[in-house]
C-alpha cells in the first residue's frame, strides 16, 4: 500500500513540473521568466524535478498564477475529480479559457451561444 501512495506522489510531482514547462511553452515563456515573477531562482525548477518535489504551497500558487491555471490543475486534482471523459474534456477547456483576455472569452462566448441556439 505505501508503494502505492508513494508512485502516485511522485507521478504527481512529475506531472507538476511537465505541467510546468508545458504552460510555459505554450505561453511563451521561460523557467528564468517564472523564476523571477515568482521570487526564487531557476535552477528551483532543475533541483525539484531532479528531487521529484513539488514547491512550498504558496509558491506553487504563485506558480499557478503566473500560468494563468488552477493549482488544482498543476497537482493533477482536477483531473482526479474528473470522472468521465466529458468531464475531462469541460476542465482541459476551462483551464486553456483562463489564459484568454476578455475581448477574446467575448468573441468565445459569442460563438458557443450561437451554437447553443441549435440545440
Amino acid at each position: 500500500m505505501q508503494l502505492k501512495i508513494y508512485l502516485l506522489s511522485y507521478c504527481q510531482y512529475m506531472r507538476f513540473w511537465e505541467k510546468v514547462d508545458s504552460e510555459l511553452k505554450y505561453l511563451g515563456k521561460t523557467r528564468k521568466e517564472l523564476a523571477n515573477a515568482v521570487g526564487f531562482d531557476a535552477a528551483n525548477i532543475s533541483f525539484g524535478i531532479r528531487r521529484n518535489s513539488i514547491p512550498a504551497a504558496d509558491t506553487a500558487l504563485k506558480v499557478s498564477r503566473f500560468l494563468g491555471v488552477s493549482l488544482d490543475y498543476l497537482l493533477d486534482m482536477e483531473e482526479a475529480a474528473a470522472s468521465s471523459p466529458h468531464e475531462r474534456q469541460v476542465s482541459e477547456i476551462e483551464s486553456i479559457l483562463r489564459r484568454f483576455s476578455q475581448s477574446d472569452l467575448n468573441a468565445i462566448l459569442s460563438v458557443v451561444e450561437a451554437i447553443n441556439e441549435k440545440y
